[in-house]
Order: structure tokens, then C-alpha cells, then sequence
């Protein structure tokens, strides 16, 4: 899918949505979430392929392929916040969207933590 594809159907959502949201707030808000599923859906194919050149380049960077997986993850956690945020932002439910963002930060913190945990040894390894 090509980018004008993914921007007709954000645009005609917003369009449908802005439309129906004072008769019909509900199905507004499903038309918001149906065209955030679908974008992504669109997008999901590129995602993939860019996995697996991060996962081959990950396989060439010799010993280094664990960082390069969790690098993904991360990435991956990232990306599913922002989506879960945005959409409770769009339905006008910030304090959800914030409690999301929070545990989003949290998990990838936690998932860091042995990069983290590394760089302290190699960093005390190098003190006099």
C-alpha cells in the first residue's frame, strides 16, 4: 500500500467521522477506531519487512542479534501505545491515554533493563 492510499482512508475517516460526530458520537468513534485498525493493517506488510532487515542486520553485528531483538520489541511496544493512547485521546478519554502512555514507559523500561544493567558493568569494569 502506498502512502496516498493511506492518507485517502485517514482523510475520509476524519471527513465520515466529523460528519457523524454531532448526531452520533458512538459510531464516530467506531469509524475512528476501524480506520486506525485499518491504517495499520495497511502499514503492517512494510513493518514486517522492515523486521526482517533489522533481523538480518542484527545477524551481521556479530554476538549482537539479543539487542537487536529486544531493540524490535521495544519498538513494537512503542508503536502499540501510541496506538492504544490515540485512540483513547480521539474517543476524549485522556486520563485512559495517559495511563497507557505510563505503563507503556514501564514495560519499556523494564525490558531495557539488561542493556541497562550491561552498560553499568562495562562502565565499572572500565573505573580504576
Amino acid at each position: 500500500m502506498g502512502i496516498f492510499q493511506i492518507i485517502a482512508v485517514g482523510i475520509l475517516a476524519a471527513v465520515i467521522g466529523i460528519t457523524i460526530k454531532k448526531q452520533s458520537p458512538e459510531i464516530a468513534l467506531l469509524i475512528t477506531i476501524t480506520a486506525s485498525v485499518l491504517i495499520f493493517l495497511m502499514v503492517l506488510p512494510m513493518l514486517t519487512e522492515a523486521v526482517h532487515i533489522v533481523t538480518y542486520l542484527g545477524e551481521l553485528a556479530d554476538g549482537q542479534a539479543a539487542y537487536v531483538g529486544l531493540a524490535l520489541r521495544v519498538i513494537g511496544v512503542a508503536y502499540m501505545v501510541e496506538l492504544g493512547a490515540s485512540v483513547c485521546n480521539d474517543a476524549g478519554e485522556t486520563a485512559i491515554a495517559a495511563k497507557i502512555d505510563l505503563a507503556g514507559r514501564v514495560i519499556i523500561l523494564v525490558m531495557a533493563m539488561p542493556i541497562i544493567i550491561d552498560i553499568l558493568r562495562i562502565i565499572t569494569g572500565l573505573l580504576p
